[in-house]
């Protein structure tokens, strides 16, 4: 059986991809990445989806690209929300980590060369672009020749591919691809800003996109959104700065009745005081 490196990363797309490479007859052997992400419960995620999936192995590299300023991912720049898709595609967003598929590239090339596997599985998207350039075409064709250049492997006669299944596919296409092959997306994250208990925001372009791929699709999004607690627990699954924000518009509004009845009250009674003042007769000095 042929070995191949697949990049997984523990969304819907590197998960439909890992199950795309084990159709295909690969011996599959999962690469993930621990870089300084913020949504670092993907990890969690890839696990178990290289697991659910029959993945020969499961690899985790420790790599730290919060050395390099830029990235809403790996820093506390704030995660765009609530974009829609058109202002998605419109320019590159500050999610794009600096040169990141190159790095996970270099070291899937690297993997594979040790394994003596010729084949690289990567889950790039070109259609749902969410201005990545690093998941255009021409990169990973690009990519291909220097992986067939840089290595000793293909010095010596080797060619190496780059598998990207699903760069011509819809979201809707590949979940429903995935759901054909048996993916369990219970499994997958997708989420850029999740909570600290790992719940999907909803609001974020990946979740966006995933959102709008499921109801393209026909089919239900096995996970939970963090907007559609707010709906059914109100103010409870509000997050702590919204909640404070909340509790100083109450207590601005409970300040303004107190005001507003302290003026009623000294209004009212403030006449009536002056009517019961009683004018007192001077005292008289009495000779000693």
């Amino acid at each position: 059986m042929k070995r191949a490196v697949v990049l997984l990363s523990g969304g819907l797309d590197s998960a439909t991809t890992l199950a795309i490479c084990r159709e295909q007859d690969f011996e599959a052997h999962a690469l993930s990445f621990r870089y300084g992400q913020r949504h670092a419960r993907e990890i969690a995620a890839a696990e178990k989806i290289a697991h659910s999936l029959g993945a020969k192995e499961h690899r985790i590299a420790e790599i730290d690209l919060r050395l390099f300023a830029g990235s809403a991912l790996t820093s506390d720049l704030p995660v765009p929300k609530g974009r829609a898709t058109k202002e998605m595609a419109a320019a590159i967003p500050t999610t794009y980590v600096p040169a990141r598929n190159t790095v996970f590239l270099a070291y899937a090339l690297a993997y594979a060369e040790s394994l003596g596997a010729a084949d690289i599985f990567i889950g790039a998207n070109a259609v749902d672009y969410s201005g990545y350039p690093d998941c255009r075409p021409e990169f990973l064709r690009a990519f291909e020749q220097l992986a067939n250049l840089a290595t000793r492997a293909g010095v010596e006669g080797t060619r190496y591919k780059i598998h990207a299944p699903l760069l011509q596919m819809t979201k809707a296409e590949i979940i429903q691809r995935g759901h054909s092959l048996g993916v369990d997306f219970s499994l997958t994250h997708s989420c850029y800003d999740p909570t600290p208990d790992g719940l999907a925001c909803g609001e974020c372009d990946s979740c966006q996109l995933r959102r709008q791929g499921f109801r393209a699709a026909g089919l239900e999004d096995p996970i939970a959104y963090l907007m559609n607690l707010r709906d059914k627990l109100g103010i409870f699954a509000l997050t702590k700065e919204e909640q404070r924000t909340i509790a100083f518009v109450v207590l601005m509004f409970a300040l303004g009745l107190a005001v507003k009845h302290y003026r009623v009250t000294h209004q009212a009674t403030g006449p009536a005081q002056e009517h019961a003042k009683v004018e007192m007769p001077a005292a008289k000095a009495h000779p000693p």
